[in-house]
């Protein structure tokens, strides 16, 4: 692979002959196929879920479609969800607006993943190549100034949210507290009370969330 390509990978089970063909006519993208655990598409630090819209409304109805989105918000990796297809694709389904809406309010909002619309295989492969110029470049700034990105602690910020009534506010305020999350989870109801927003209640709601 030459040194100035952008590798992007893709699941070996992944048969969109139009993405792949449209990727390849990207001198500067090196497609490589491999095994994908998750996603069916792998750009540096992020792997992309592509599913198109009758998929979508399939894996809703049948019940498959949240176990598969907390696979994806448990990743090591940074998560997206690429959408594909019109509402015509799914004129024939039975099912509400609303239930569609919600379903994708609840994955943007609660499991904190990215939702990417395109409208065909050709403006998905657009959207792939825009991805992995823009997360190259990202790469190769942070690699000159030395920043890192902050995964370790939007994962912590995540595990906290799991918590009763602990939102993304508090969880910011329990980590800067307790410094890791293992401390929070050790910590007696006492010492959760000294961080503003938790009463006695919430506290004793936290330690039996994680005692059992």
């Amino acid at each position: 692979m030459a040194a100035d390509k952008i590798p992007l990978f893709y699941d070996d089970r992944e048969h969109a002959e139009t993405i792949l063909y449209e990727l390849s006519l990207h001198e500067d993208l090196s497609l490589i196929k491999k095994r994908l655990k998750l996603g069916d598409y792998q750009l540096n630090d992020w792997l992309i879920e592509r599913k198109t819209l009758p998929d979508l409304v399939q894996s809703l109805c049948d019940g498959r479609l949240f176990a598969q989105v907390a696979r994806l918000a448990t990743s090591a990796s940074y998560t997206a969800l690429l959408i594909e297809g019109c509402t015509q694709d799914i004129a024939d389904y039975q099912i509400r607006r609303e239930a569609l809406i919600g379903a994708l309010c609840s994955i943007s909002i609660n499991f904190h993943i990215p939702i990417l619309r395109s409208l065909s295989q050709t403006e998905t492969a657009k959207i792939l190549y825009f991805c992995a110029t823009q997360l190259n470049r990202r790469e190769n700034e942070l690699t000159l100034t030395g920043r890192k990105p902050k995964r370790k602690k939007n994962q912590q910020l995540f595990i906290l949210q799991s918590l009763p009534e602990v939102g993304p506010k508090l969880a910011s305020r329990l980590l800067y507290h307790f410094k890791n999350i293992e401390a929070v989870f050790t910590a007696p109801e006492e010492a959760l009370i000294r961080v503003k927003g938790i009463g006695k209640e919430k506290a004793r709601k936290i330690r039996e969330a994680l005692t059992g």
